[in-house]
């Protein structure tokens, strides 16, 4: 998966009254090298641009019409083709085809001059845009970082773009069978980060707040890595509206304070586990010019208690630290919240604390059976990806890839040993998951038919858990355990399972986690030994009660959780 961080702020309006930023005009042009009136067009659009590079800048998207072949649509012809239908209607779509800041000029090609970029200059902006571009040593990754900050406060359903583009691409011959002629082209869309839709920002920003998005594309097609770079823009999603946009440079961002942390993500805790010991894991970026040396990290889990943890180091700037934080015993509930917040760099006050807290949520892991299927679509790349199973030793069970071929369906069933916690992890050596930058690929985890996880779109790796609980038995309940409920958590019916010392009537009763009584039952009298019943939560709401089996001389309760 892509890495994309957003720091946000409180609700506010637009309205005038703040400072605001000299524009810089977009122009999307949608063309073809087999489109015969794009050959001027092209050419008088790259002579202004290049005339007047303080005034607008430019994105072509190549289409696969009106005749098909032309090399940099086949180069990522989905994004161009969405960024068509986010402009064009079905039935009147052509090329050249113009757009100028989204919604300020929308037709044809010959239908706007120099003179519509000045009056749309002289309108504000109400964003400020810096963009940085890099290209991998090894030429295989470009990374693209924009900086998105307020200076006049907004409240719109607002989408930050980051695009790859290639400046300049010559053909020394046809490009393709139905050539215009052209073999000269500019600022070609390569590719969108993370995708066609871009990243959502937060729907009100005040001035001050910014939004940070790393993304990087792992190269397919490019002719030179000399003119790669990328182009940033903000745009309303309702208006089509574009408020700014900026061109990329190789040189580093200026940040807009000194002492700046963020608690960019948790590492180590999937979406859905069956730890109730956790020791989070949590990805922390320096955003300040100046270099941390120091910070401290505090966190809880639910409404258990704050904890504290020391960190030191030497955290440049931009640069990013994985904080692993000791263990945290929790009960884990249907829904659990982990808070993690960061204070005090370098002993200092946090220039912009709205972006130093972090809520990440999670649900128990799903029960399975002991045979475990895995099975995975590979992408074009299949020698980037591995999985593995572990258990709660951190002993692999599990294993497969990599693979030989690509775009191929691999399966197979695995059996799980022994009942515990298990985790499954894939991983995709190129940082681009399986799915879809490079290849329609993808992956399910399942058990007896029921899905466990699925997916394919993710970064280097992807994380999820599964627990495998086993029957109860005679030989489990001892004068320390004499109350089980399997399963706990549960999502249908459990058995409930105890020890009585000596022979008794015997009441089950459950209650809410405030002491109210839920329902109760009388199970009659049984001699003394091991005993199991049922019980039902079908009528119960999910989350949290108390089971109480009264024996007549011994009273059992245990916490069990409901999830639906």
């Amino acid at each position: 998966m892509k890495k994309l961080i957003l720091f946000f702020a409180c609700s506010c309006f637009l309205y005038a009254g703040y400072s605001q930023s000299p524009r810089l005009v977009m122009l999307e042009e949608f063309t073809s090298a087999t489109c015969g009136p794009c050959v001027s067009k092209n050419a008088q659009f790259h002579t202004w641009q290049t005339q007047n590079p303080d005034k607008f800048t430019s994105i072509y998207y190549h289409v696969n019409w009106p005749v098909a072949g032309d090399p940099m649509n086949l180069d990522n012809p989905g994004e161009a083709s969405t960024r068509v239908s986010y402009y064009m209607a079905p039935t009147n779509m052509y090329v050249p085809y113009s757009v100028l800041d989204g919604n300020y000029y929308n037709g044809s090609a010959g239908g706007w001059n120099m003179a519509t970029i000045d009056n749309r200059l002289a309108v504000p902006s109400p964003f400020e845009i810096q963009l940085q571009h890099q290209v991998s040593t090894g030429q295989d990754t470009v990374f693209s970082t924009i900086l998105v900050k307020c200076t006049q406060n907004v409240s719109a359903s607002m989408t930050a773009h980051n695009v790859i583009i290639e400046k300049w691409i010559h053909f020394a011959y046809a490009p393709c069978a139905s050539s215009n002629g052209e073999r000269d082209f500019y600022n070609v869309m390569k590719k969108m980060l993370p995708g066609s839709g871009g990243t959502t920002l937060p729907l009100s920003m005040v001035t001050g707040d910014y939004v940070l998005i790393e993304g990087m594309w792992k190269v397919g097609t490019v002719y030179s890595f000399a003119e790669v770079a990328s182009v940033g823009f903000v745009q309303d999603k309702g208006t089509k509206e574009i408020y700014q946009t900026a061109n990329s440079s190789a040189g580093p961002l200026t940040l807009p304070y000194n002492n700046d942390l963020q608690v960019l993500d948790v590492v180590n805790i999937p979406p859905k586990t069956c730890n109730n010991n956790l020791s989070p894991q949590v990805r922390i970026r320096n955003n300040g010019s100046n270099p941390v040396t120091s910070m401290t990290v505090k966190y809880k889990i639910n409404d258990g208690a704050l904890n504290s943890f020391t960190w030191n180091g030497n955290l440049g700037s931009m640069q990013k630290t994985v904080v692993t934080l000791p263990g945290y015993l929790f009960d884990l509930l249907p829904q659990n919240k982990l808070t993690v917040y960061s204070t005090d760099p370098n002993n200092t006050s946090d220039q912009y604390p709205k972006n130093d807290t972090l809520e990440f949520n999670f649900t128990p892991a799903p029960l399975s059976t002991a045979q475990i299927k895995v099975a995975i679509r590979t992408d074009n790349s299949p020698q980037e990806t591995t999985w593995e199973i572990k258990n709660s030793l951190d002993v692999v069970v599990a294993s497969g890839g990599p693979y030989p071929e690509a775009n191929k369906l691999y399966q197979q069933t695995y059996t799980m040993p022994q009942a515990d916690c298990y985790s499954f992890t894939i991983k995709d050596t190129g940082g681009n998951g399986i799915c879809c930058s490079n290849g329609n690929g993808g992956y399910e985890v399942s058990s007896n038919g029921a899905t466990i996880k699925q997916g394919g779109s993710f970064g280097y790796s992807e994380l999820s858990e599964f627990r495998m609980e086993a029957p109860v038995s005679v030989s489990e309940v001892s004068i320390r355990n004499p109350l089980i409920v399997y399963p706990n958590p549960m999502d249908g019916p459990a058995r409930v399972s105890f020890y009585m010392k000596q022979s008794g009537d015997v009441q089950m009763s459950l209650y809410s986690a405030f002491g109210q009584l839920v329902n109760s039952r009388l199970l009659g009298y049984m001699n003394a030994g091991q005993h199991t019943t049922k019980l039902d939560n079908s009528n119960l709401q999910p989350g949290v009660y108390i089971l109480q089996v009264n024996t007549g001389t011994e009273v059992y309760s245990r916490k069990v959780s409901v999830i639906k």
